[in-house]
């Protein structure tokens, strides 16, 4: 081998390392399910066999109208309530919030048989007025915000989600060709959030979560309180989307799932980007991804997708600072890595991806 080609390889190699850093066994000890979800051993899942639901949802009823049913977290004691939604897509946004333990279940074989959906998205214009959402008004702007779109919003402990589709189509219009609705574009506008998560033992078991940017918010309920637990669990399911698919600052654990990067909504040469986290500084858990299949559709070209990039909620370019800016925490590990996947990439707020301060990694992985 020629020394010139030699030298090119090993400094391919070492700038792959720098923008892919890979933890040592003892680091990737602290960043396991176990470590994640500490004393919170998940309760088993809600089972249809075992008892009768408390409430059936049929087509062309309300999910909200059962959910409101539900009593109040500090008036049901120990007890988990639940809900069978059967075959059918259900339309309208969805709020559970400050509600007993709760489960909803959907069609045990088939997750894509029971879907939840809303098309609401960040830029649509709304009247100040106007509720952007039961669980988050966002009284007195003039857009729905990003917040504002998700179709559901769980702000409550200990809910179960079981066998069912969770999705926002704002952007299935421009996925199919069409242009963006006023409000949104390209540049911004365009988040439409599927599901957000503002709770603490949050279970989510053979759910499908569709969207494009911004489809699963994982979120603390009060991030001035990073102390207070918010431990979100995610097994055996799917979420798709293109653009900081997986956002958020709260504990959140994704195994034995496939996260599905999205083609076609994007112009050529926009690549794509799967997690954003906003861990606060002084937090060592944020987001963790094992066991899982990390794929592209058809379309996507090899290397484009970074594997995320920091959130850096509330910060302007350029005045970010260390130790008490967000500085968001990722590893994914003992995983199967698509070819689509390329590098970290720059923060929201432009920092450039520094392993030496970025908490971004990897462990175990494979193509």
């Amino acid at each position: 081998m020629k020394p010139l080609l030699v030298l090119a390889l090993l400094l391919a190699g070492a700038s792959q390392a720098q923008t892919r850093p890979q933890l040592m066994a003892e680091q990737a000890a602290a960043h396991t399910t176990a470590a994640y979800l500490g004393d919170w051993k998940p309760a088993p899942l809600a089972d249809l066999a075992a008892a009768p639901p408390d409430f059936v949802v049929r087509p062309g009823e309300s999910v909200q109208a059962a959910i409101d049913q539900v009593p109040a977290q500090d008036k049901a004691g120990s007890r988990r309530w639940v809900i069978q939604i059967q075959p059918g897509t259900y339309r309208g946004p969805v709020c559970i919030q400050g509600k007993a333990p709760l489960a909803l279940i959907g069609a045990a074989l088939d997750a894509s048989a029971v879907v939840l959906v809303d098309g609401r998205f960040s830029g649509q214009p709304k009247a100040p007025h106007e509720a952007a959402h039961p669980c988050w008004p966002e009284l007195g702007k003039t857009t729905m915000g990003t917040s504002g779109s998700t179709t559901m919003l769980v702000a409550s402990d200990d809910v179960q989600l079981i066998s069912l589709t969770i999705a926002n189509d704002a952007m299935d219009r421009v996925r199919r060709g069409d242009a963006y609705p006023a409000g949104a574009g390209e540049s911004g506008g365009a988040q439409a959030v599927a599901l957000t998560l503002m709770g603490d033992r949050i279970q989510l078991d053979g759910v499908r979560l569709l969207g494009h940017q911004d489809t699963l918010y994982a979120r603390r309920p009060n991030p001035d309180r990073p102390e207070l637990p918010a431990r979100q669990l995610i097994r055996h399911s799917l979420i798709a989307g293109d653009v900081d698919f997986i956002f958020g600052n709260a504990v959140l654990v994704i195994e034995h799932s496939t996260i599905l990067t999205r083609a076609h909504r994007r112009t050529s040469g926009h690549g794509g980007i799967i997690l954003a986290p906003s861990t606060a500084p002084d937090v060592t858990q944020g987001f963790l991804v094992t066991h899982s299949r990390l794929v592209g559709e058809p379309g996507i070209a090899a290397g484009s997708t970074a594997l995320g990039r920091a959130w850096d909620a509330g910060v302007r370019p350029g005045s970010w600072v260390a130790g008490s800016s967000p500085n968001g925490l990722a590893v994914v590990r003992d995983s199967e890595i698509g070819a689509h996947i390329g590098p970290w990439a720059a923060s929201t707020s432009r920092r450039p991806f520094d392993a030496a301060v970025n908490r971004l990694h990897e462990f175990n992985n494979r193509p």
